[in-house]
């Protein structure tokens, strides 16, 4: 027969043995949140939980913590809250790592269903609101995008002339959505008849060019010498260093255009084979290509209105 000595012990060794699978529990669900918000920043914390009083109307409550990573512990007083009121302390809490809190009994009362609940409820609700932000942020970029792709469908069509590279820029623009590489190919298409276009206005023998990286470094090496103000006094330091810039802006342009190019290679359908592109590459190569063709048929515009006043 068991004596009341014996069961005690037992019960006393089965605390202790529940209240050590709590501290390695409070360890699985720090795993298991950290692998579900996968690396996402954000701090949040579950319910207040009161673990006891510490002095008359002075009472210990302690709440989880969760940082994308650590699940911790943060505990205060009533008392502590009231002396931090109005500081620039107010609000703060002790943090403990799960291991670091020796407290076996309080940590029990920390580990409680709702608690627990509360830190995955409040993760959750965090990771919500982060989609939501991100949603309305790609909306809003979406409708920037849009609205910058109109203005750059507009000043082409301004500086254009005749319905064939309307058609071709229209024609790339509306395959976007539904065949993202054939966008590319007709893209880089465009870009390339517009090289073309200057070169022959410019009366610059075509030779044996192919790409479009050949095809704007022969334009680009045709632009108009850019100046600075007549109106005022520049240094030599002003002069060297904005002839830099200029050179900068057009190895720029020169960048924009070969890149352009690439991914007519690797993702149009010039070249055959199944490739693969998505619609927000399409569209950034588009509206490239259009600021570059913008910039090309500008600088054309300025060398046939130097002729005219010559």
């Amino acid at each position: 027969m068991t004596t009341r000595k014996e069961a005690l012990k037992q019960m006393t060794q089965r605390v202790r043995e529940t209240r050590s699978e709590v501290r390695a529990g409070l360890g699985i669900i720090e795993k298991e949140l950290r692998e579900a918000v996968d690396g996402l920043p954000l701090y949040v914390t579950g319910k207040k939980v009161v673990l006891g009083m510490v002095d008359e109307d002075d009472w210990e409550y302690a709440k989880l913590s969760f940082d994308g990573e650590n699940l911790q512990i943060l505990t205060s007083t009533t008392h502590d809250d009231g002396y931090n009121y109005g500081t620039i302390r107010e609000g703060e809490m002790t943090v403990h790592t799960i291991s670091s809190f020796k407290d076996e009994e309080k940590l029990t009362k920390i580990a409680s269903r709702d608690s627990i609940n509360s830190i995955w409820t409040a993760t959750e609700n965090a990771v919500s609101d982060m989609l939501g932000e991100a949603k309305t942020s790609v909306r809003l970029l979406s409708e920037f995008s849009d609205i910058q792709s109109e203005i750059i469908h507009k000043d082409l069509a301004d500086l254009m002339s005749g319905k064939y590279f309307e058609q071709q820029w229209a024609t790339a623009r509306l395959a976007i959505e539904t065949d993202a590489s054939d966008s590319l190919t007709r893209t880089t298409q465009f870009l390339e008849s517009v090289c073309r276009h200057y070169l022959e206005k410019r009366k610059i023998p075509l030779g044996n060019k192919k790409v479009i990286s050949e095809f704007i470094n022969s334009v680009a090496d045709d632009f108009p010498p850019l100046e600075l103000p007549r109106d005022r006094e520049n240094s030599e330091d002003e002069k060297t260093q904005f002839v830099r810039d200029v050179k900068a802006l057009i190895s720029g342009v020169k960048s924009v255009s070969q890149g352009c190019g690439i991914f007519r290679t690797h993702y149009g359908t010039a070249h055959g084979g199944d490739k693969i592109a998505y619609a927000d590459e399409a569209r950034l190569v588009n509206n490239l290509a259009g600021a570059v063709s913008i910039y090309i048929l500008e600088k054309l515009k300025a060398h046939m209105a130097a002729k005219n006043h010559e």
